[in-house]
């Protein structure tokens, strides 16, 4: 394959007032990147203060929740010991009408 005609190295003809066009150029593109750069940094700001507030929220939740089911546990104990304290009445009517006497019933409870 033969081999092109010229340099790639050769120098071009620049001016001094092509010069300062392009360093003005990148003035402006460097501006426009450092405002750019500006706003995204406070828009992370408000991200992690708004990140802060929900993670109070969660934390905030999370206690209510827990007291909750404190005393769903609560209520759940009262509400088994009502039941029990129902059977054992349940039992103790029918072992009266039976005809037991109380020691023969405590006795019978105890077991």
């Amino acid at each position: 394959m033969p081999r092109p005609k010229g340099s790639k190295n050769k120098k071009k003809n620049l001016s001094l007032a092509d010069v300062e066009a392009k360093i003005a150029a990148q003035q402006e593109a460097k501006k426009a990147l450092e405002a750019e750069q500006a706003e995204i940094l406070e828009t992370i700001g408000k991200q992690k203060k708004l990140l802060a507030d929900k993670r109070k929220q969660v934390r905030a939740a999370d206690r209510a929740l827990l007291k909750l089911e404190e005393k769903k546990a609560e209520i759940a104990a009262i509400e088994n010991a009502v039941a029990k304290k129902a059977e054992i009445e349940n039992v103790v009517t029918k072992l009266v009408s039976s005809g037991k006497s109380a020691d023969e019933i405590l006795e019978m409870l105890k077991k």
